[in-house]
């Protein structure tokens, strides 16, 4: 797993080795949104996995120096205080944040990118444009170097569509923020909906972690329901909870309830049906 990052900004405006605090400000903010992001993402995967808060704490970043040649920023990924294990979701999430550097690199975005992780990397993109008209991005096993004034923003926007459709999303509420009354859904698939502008907020907040339904005004990108707004959201049964005590059939009773022939009888042919059988069966 990548434990160390350098950023090398080649001809950049400012003086060999130096950097402005703007474009500081703006690189390390957007590095680390994205490699968060992918993080999450990875932890968002249906199946078992790590926390959060694990995944998380193994994205920091922290800036280790700037040096010449022309402008280098080095940056420390991970805690400070963990045992140097690598385990699978690290590997899932390093293996991405590459195969999103190099997707940077071609001005492509790939199929898997959500709008979230596809928001960072327009930050990225945006931030290296600014800062140098090339760059290096590299690694312990990579070292990938970016035509800055070749790339764009719009690669990563998506196509978003607001429209007044009332439609609806149910999942877990698994996101609430009363301050920008902005929260979200995600269904087992772990398709994840924003909700925006939601009515009764602080009602609806008691539900997190719980299965909802919310309806709004749907927004759309690439056909796909993102986000709805001016949402209400009401409470609903876990789809999964009336499976949990369901009777489970014996293998005797489906085969007593299954149609066909009784066990041990057969079925009766006469003398032509036999004959037409075999004929079939050599054909």
């Amino acid at each position: 797993m990548t434990r160390d990052l350098e950023l090398r900004l080649i001809n950049a405006p400012a003086p060999d080795g130096e950097i402005t605090v703007k474009d500081l400000a703006a690189l390390s903010t957007a590095l680390q949104e994205l490699v968060t992001r992918i993080g999450r993402e990875v932890v968002n995967t249906p199946g078992p996995g790590r926390s959060r808060q694990f995944m998380e704490e193994f994205a920091q970043l922290r800036l280790r120096g700037v040096e010449r040649g022309s402008t280098v920023l080095t940056f420390s990924k991970g805690p400070i205080d963990k045992l140097d294990v690598e385990l699978h979701e690290q590997t899932v999430a390093d293996d991405r944040f590459w195969e999103l550097v190099e997707a940077i690199r071609q001005d492509e975005r790939p199929e898997w990118t959500t709008d979230l992780i596809a928001e960072s990397a327009a930050k990225l993109v945006t931030a290296l444009r600014e800062a140098a008209p090339r760059a290096t991005l590299s690694g312990s096993t990579h070292a990938i170097e970016i035509e800055s004034s070749r790339i764009h923003v719009e690669t990563w926007m998506s196509k978003r569509v607001h429209t007044d459709i009332q439609m609806t999303a149910t999942g877990r509420l698994e996101k609430v923020d009363l301050r920008s009354h902005e929260f979200r859904v995600r269904d087992d698939a772990g398709h994840g909906v924003e909700l925006k502008q939601v009515q009764d907020d602080a009602v609806a907040a008691q539900f997190v972690g719980h299965w909802v339904t919310a309806m709004g005004e749907a927004t759309l990108a690439d056909g796909q329901l993102v986000a709805l707004s001016r949402v209400s959201i009401h409470e609903v049964g876990d789809p999964a909870r009336g499976l949990l005590h369901a009777p489970v059939a014996s293998l005797d009773e489906l085969l007593e309830s299954a149609p066909g022939p009784e066990a041990g009888t057969g079925i009766d042919l006469s003398d032509e049906e036999f004959r037409v059988f075999l004929e079939a069966a050599r054909a």
